[in-house]
């Protein structure tokens, strides 16, 4: 069963959601989008999420954790703004941020216990980075918003990113047993990482106060951990969809933000989304790029299904979430799944 789920959810990416590539590209006229409230200007927006696989699949293997905390200014340096009007594929509106963001991701093979190299497994690894990313958005009529972001990571591979020690030590603080393969993880290498996002808004009112929006993005990736392109759709419904956008995820993933506008009252949304993704180099399965290391044959198209919901209310927005990923290597056994929390809140200054 699990080979099937890998099978359709791939097939969905190539045939249905890769085609949005032409569609999103293509650059409407510029309106201004409505600014933010001056408020949340004198201040700035937080996210904290966890990802995990125990509150997905309840397996501890493959995509095994991860961690961003990230913090987002609507106040970005005028300079930078302007070094982002050269680019030609980078649009810039009324609305523009900064955001910063640090974290740390782990990866095991499905078996843990063993203390050998599992050549036909998932190697070990961890991954910590820190990221700049540039973001801006515009109106193109009452109900259509274009936003893109523009991103840097510089990171470690390897020990340095004491993914072991974070994984081997929770372990012990919840007295459960120690994955005992780590000395095989890949070597230590630094990691740079190009992202840039296109994404879309289409608003649309319901009966009884409803909202629905659909989000079409595509996203690339360049660098020595991570070059891959890929597009996908999001779908919400609920209420005050305008005073987000949607919650942020790890990379590779969904796009998102925490900048909220405040809600008055309590507002509510459920999301859905497909992402496929065409695969060119990933680190974690290819293994270390000037040295040897383990690695295996990854697939060249990976596809997420991500469904969730979320609660917003003033200043502060809670989402939770699962993710199903298509096999990312051959000989994989099953797909991958994991759960996310996202918590996204503004401080003032």
């Amino acid at each position: 069963m699990a080979g099937v789920q890998s099978v359709v959810v791939a097939s969905m990416a190539q045939k249905s959601v890769l085609p949005f590539l032409l569609f999103i590209l293509t650059s409407p006229a510029q309106t201004q989008a409505a600014p933010p409230p001056a408020s949340v200007k004198e201040g700035g927006f937080w996210s904290v999420q966890f990802e995990n696989d125990v509150w997905g699949s309840g397996d501890d293997r493959f995509y095994s954790h991860g961690t961003e905390v990230s913090y987002l200014s609507l106040n970005p340096p005028e300079w930078l703004m302007n070094a982002g009007r050269l680019l030609p594929f980078f649009h810039t509106g009324d609305v523009s941020a900064v955001q910063f963001s640090v974290g740390q991701s782990i990866f095991t093979p499905e078996d843990t216990v063993a203390s050998g190299l599992l050549r036909n497994d998932r190697p070990y690894a961890g991954w910590l980075y820190g990221s700049a990313e540039l973001l801006s958005r515009y109106q193109d009529g009452p109900n259509h918003q274009v936003g893109n972001v523009l991103g840097i990571t510089l990171g470690i591979v390897g020990p340095s990113a004491r993914a072991d020690q974070v994984q081997n030590g929770f372990h012990d603080l919840i007295g459960i047993d120690k994955p005992r393969g780590w000395q095989n993880q890949l070597k230590d290498e630094p990691g740079i990482l190009l992202t840039y996002t296109r994404r879309s808004q289409y608003h649309h009112d319901l009966p009884g106060g409803l909202e629905f929006e659909t989000a079409p993005h595509v996203v690339g990736a360049l660098g020595n951990v991570y070059t891959y392109a890929g597009a996908g759709m999001m779908l919400r419904v609920g209420q005050g969809l305008r005073n987000d956008i949607a919650p942020p995820n790890i990379s590779p993933g969904f796009p998102g933000v925490p900048y909220l506008r405040p809600s008055t009252g309590v507002n509510w949304y459920l999301f859905a989304g497909l992402e496929g993704r065409a695969v060119a180099r990933d680190i974690f399965l290819d293994g270390n790029t000037f040295r040897d290391s383990h690695s295996v044959d990854k697939e060249p198209f990976v596809a997420d299904v991500q469904v969730g919901f979320a609660f917003h209310y003033d200043s502060m927005r809670i989402a939770i979430s699962n993710v199903w990923r298509s096999r990312e290597f051959e000989g994989q056994a099953g797909h991958v799944q994991y759960g996310a929390i996202n918590v996204s809140f503004f401080l003032p200054d």
